[in-house]
């Protein structure tokens, strides 16, 4: 299953903690038991985030006064390195057939959207992101922000995450081919979405 001897290419932005991830875990399930199956890789955009650059934006948290990474920009992805790799796993000789690409800001930044075939939006009520945040750091050990609680996670979300959202993140929803709910039923949507890419590569 190729597309002109290239990965068909598809794009899954959406907030944090809407579900983008869950969403890729299951069409790669989904994609992977297709009769016959389609081969598939996922890259994540947060793989793509250098804190310790020089160039990585910050922000000054009002709980405590650190400077810390702001990743809900998008100058925080080295998109150099990005667009690389993208071209040489969808280019490749080996390429696989699907080339899943997942972030906040896949759908924002015109040097990804332009190459994506396909793009999913998952979208979710602001509270519940906050909340599903929330939990999810509190139970990250290591965390930085955990270590600090959920005042300074509140923070960061207020600050940073919040404030990317609505600047970057939910504009880049217009571009989107399909709107996904970050709490639907993915063993349903998965193969809704293997389906429509099976047959835009036909």
């Amino acid at each position: 299953m190729q597309h002109n001897g290239r990965s068909f290419v598809v794009g899954i932005a959406g907030g944090s903690a809407s579900g983008k991830s869950a969403l890729t875990r299951s069409l790669f399930e989904a994609l992977a038991e297709a009769k016959p199956a389609i081969r598939a890789q996922v890259v994540h955009t947060d793989s793509y985030f250098n804190p310790r650059s020089p160039d990585m934006p910050t922000l000054v948290l009002s709980t405590t006064g650190e400077t810390v990474p702001d990743f809900n920009r998008p100058d925080s992805v080295d998109m150099e390195r990005l667009l690389h790799d993208l071209e040489s796993i969808s280019g490749a000789e080996d390429a696989p057939d699907v080339l899943i690409v997942e972030g906040l800001m896949v759908l924002y930044l015109p040097g990804i959207r332009e190459r994506l075939d396909l793009r999913l939006f998952v979208e979710l009520d602001d509270d519940v992101r906050a909340l599903r945040r929330l939990i999810r750091n509190l139970e990250h050990r290591g965390d930085p922000l955990a270590d600090q609680g959920a005042a300074s996670i509140a923070a960061y979300y207020l600050e940073s995450a919040k404030v990317g959202h609505a600047r970057y993140v939910e504009p880049s929803r217009a571009y989107a081919d399909l709107i996904v709910r970050g709490d639907a039923d993915y063993a349903r949507i998965a193969p809704m979405v293997t389906a429509v890419i099976r047959d835009a590569r036909s």
